[in-house]
């Protein structure tokens, strides 16, 4: 079987490619389209996936720039079909896919777990043929024979035990010690779901670095590139590749990032999430979880929750099988759900 699948978002990556080379191993064939996106690239080159780059996410925001990007996303994907004759179309929220899927009638699935990301739902529900949606995920998306929940975290689909061990290589690089230092993560907000986002002052996040450094080595790493001296001392500069050994090995997260903050959740380590929207895994995890999982966009309640963490003890790997525990292998899943597709 061909199989396209597009890639949007760096966490798309590593969703897909555990998923790529079980599947690869069975004689199935993939074509890969991503956005034209540095650390995306990296990482496939990385992990020796074939991919074919298409446009750049659109500089200025708004639904009218979004749908223009949209549309040369749809255009992409036509052109790649035409070429390659896939028999399933695959990605993580991908209106492209689920469109084109229509144009050339064959199936589309779909993984989601972006609750507050509605127009997304609107453009893609109508074409795909499932969406498959971690447990904690809050939204009924209008068809409930197409709409399918698994009892994992997406994040699972490449941190689980089966598939990853953290490694110690990149602290050996950095001169770090394991939960010697704390990562800091700040985010562009420039994803059409972050249209209405309010974040933290940039004085605000610059408070947090400094009240950290107290106590513990920061690293930061910017999404978006800021011209200011004040993070000369902090940067972190890694191939992307190496940010899940980071994190596992972490003391704490402070992350604006809600796929980091479950990153760093299904590793065992505490975060901070800094971010006002709602997300139906980090709201589970902090629910659930409130010893070591926290969201605020509150400057003071930020510095005491760190305070906090900074005095917490947390084994991290006997956490992390404790989720395990509770927890299937999304990747197993996923490869049958596609099976079911090949062999009806």
């Amino acid at each position: 079987m061909k199989i396209l699948i597009d890639i949007n978002h760096p966490a798309h990556v590593h969703y897909f490619r555990n998923f790529i080379r079980l599947m690869e191993a069975k004689g199935h064939q993939f074509c890969v389209i991503n956005r034209d996106s540095k650390m995306i690239n990296q990482l496939l080159d990385y992990y020796g996936i074939e991919h074919y780059i298409r446009n750049k996410r659109a500089d200025k925001k708004g639904t009218v720039a979004s749908l223009v990007n949209l549309l040369k996303m749809v255009v992409c994907c036509i052109r790649k079909s035409f070429v390659f004759h896939p028999d399933l179309y695959v990605g993580f929220a991908s209106s492209a896919c689920a469109i084109t899927s229509r144009i050339f009638n064959k199936p589309c699935i779909l993984m989601d777990d972006t609750e507050h990301n509605a127009m997304n739902h609107k453009l893609y529900m109508p074409f795909c043929s499932a969406v498959l949606t971690p447990f904690y995920f809050k939204k009924d998306l209008g068809n409930k024979d197409k709409q399918i929940s698994f009892n994992a975290y997406v994040e699972q689909l490449y941190l689980h035990s089966s598939q990853y061990n953290k490694g110690k290589g990149v602290l050996d690089e950095l001169g770090l010690t394991p939960n010697g230092y704390v990562l800091v993560r700040y985010i562009a907000y420039d994803a059409h779901h972050d249209l209405k986002a309010h974040p933290l002052s940039d004085e605000t996040k610059k408070r947090i670095v400094k009240e950290i450094a107290k106590h513990y080595r920061v690293l930061v790493s910017l999404e978006k590139d800021v011209n200011d001296p004040f993070y000369n001392d902090y940067i972190l500069k890694i191939s992307p590749e190496k940010m899940h050994d980071l994190e596992a090995n972490a003391r704490f997260m402070v992350t604006e990032g809600a796929t980091m903050a479950s990153e760093s959740f299904v590793h065992g380590v505490p975060f901070l999430y800094i971010n006002p929207l709602k997300c139906g895994n980090i709201d589970y995890e902090c629910s659930n979880y409130p010893q070591r999982c926290f969201q605020t966009t509150d400057e003071k309640e930020a510095i005491d929750i760190i305070n906090q963490l900074i005095k917490i003890d947390i084994d991290t790997d006997a956490a992390k099988l404790e989720v395990e525990r509770t927890t299937i292998n999304p990747t197993e899943f996923l490869v049958k759900e596609i099976e079911r597709y090949i062999n009806p």
